[in-house]
């Protein structure tokens, strides 16, 4: 299983040659999270180093304070702790424990994000920032928050319709989406194959195949057809987060899809329509990855002061390379089927 991050293109801009826009204000170390024998943390700490290298997520949670603190069980507190040790601290690699228990604590009724026990990197991830929701915002609803203290919503939300010939279903507001499974992929394989060659803003053709397969309504005058949904995306995120996700450990399918991802993204591809202005305009830069394999959680993400991709595996750290858009999906490639094999 793979998750993808990317971010809207800033207006003004660059950290270097070749690579996505980003902030020049990024830190410029980069700390490994410890993962111990027994631990299993290692779906944590992908999560943690994805959310920590997205600049304008970072900077964000840098000014909120006040929230509705749970104590021990506070995910706010313990993601703020593991930022500030990120800045401040000489050590390579930190312990993410304080997160890791106040996951614990938070799930516990339901048994979820237990000590010691592996757990889903793409759930974590969602329920951190479900959890920051209801510090900041505990009276709203995620679907219906508006609130310009929340950087769950401000940042990763979007407001989409879903309509067919006929009606209008409704509006729903998601921080986190498209979700592909197996047939959708065997949709993505088959667009692949009538296509001489892959065009550099094909993906975002190749993801709405995947997400709208089987995504059928019966017909409301009850003539007994479906009808397919069409979204609608009304907003402009400035984060928008992909995973894939494979029915067995094994896949035939996943040099394939990584080798389609594309390095920029355009909403208006995505979409069967895109009505903010912004959102037509801007191209996404794919800023960060998660990839699971032989039972184990690594990340890739974007260092925007260096331009530089960076490789975490719990307390190691690497530099990929200082890389140009077009090669950077190969690059990624290659050193996670290197990693797979090894």
């Amino acid at each position: 299983m793979a998750w993808v991050k990317l971010f809207r293109k800033p207006g003004t801009g660059s950290t270097g040659t070749g690579g996505p826009p980003g902030s020049m204000l990024s830190l410029a170390l980069t700390k490994g999270l410890l993962n111990e024998p027994g631990q299993n943390s290692c779906f944590l700490n992908s999560a943690v180093q994805v959310l920590w290298q997205l600049d304008v997520f970072r900077r964000s949670l840098r000014q909120l304070s006040a929230h509705f603190c749970l104590g021990d069980a506070c995910i706010f507190c313990a993601l703020k702790s593991i930022f500030s040790q990120f800045q401040q601290s000489r050590e390579r690699a930190l312990p993410s424990d304080t997160l890791r228990h106040a996951l614990a604590e938070t799930f516990k009724d339901e048994q979820r994000f237990q000590l010691g026990l592996m757990d889903d990197a793409a759930e974590c991830f969602e329920n951190i920032l479900e959890r920051i929701h209801l510090h900041l915002v505990s009276d709203s609803a995620a679907e219906a928050c508006t609130s310009k203290s929340c950087i769950t919503h401000q940042k990763f939300a979007m407001t989409l319709y879903e309509q067919h010939p006929y009606f209008v279903c409704g509006i729903k507001e998601c921080p986190v989406t498209f979700v592909t499974d197996r047939d959708s992929l065997k949709e993505v394989e088959r667009v692949l194959e009538r296509t001489d060659r892959l065009r550099s803003d094909m993906f975002g053709e190749l993801l709405q195949a995947a997400n709208t397969i089987g995504d059928l309504r019966n017909c409301p005058s009850n003539c007994g057809q479906s009808i397919k949904i069409r979204r609608v995306l009304m907003n402009c995120p400035e984060i928008v987060t992909i995973g894939f996700v494979w029915d067995a450990e094994q896949s035939d399918l996943t040099e394939d899809v990584i080798r389609s991802l594309g390095p920029h993204l355009n909403l208006s591809g995505l979409f069967y329509r895109v009505t903010d202005e912004n959102a037509k305009k801007r191209d996404l830069h794919l800023v960060g990855m998660i990839c699971y394999s032989s039972r184990h959680y690594l990340a890739f993400a974007y260092h925007s002061k260096s331009s530089k991709w960076v490789f975490f595996d719990d307390a190691t750290v690497k530099e990929v390379s200082k890389t140009t858009n077009t090669s950077l999906i190969n690059q990624i490639n290659h050193i996670y089927r290197s990693l797979c094999l090894s």
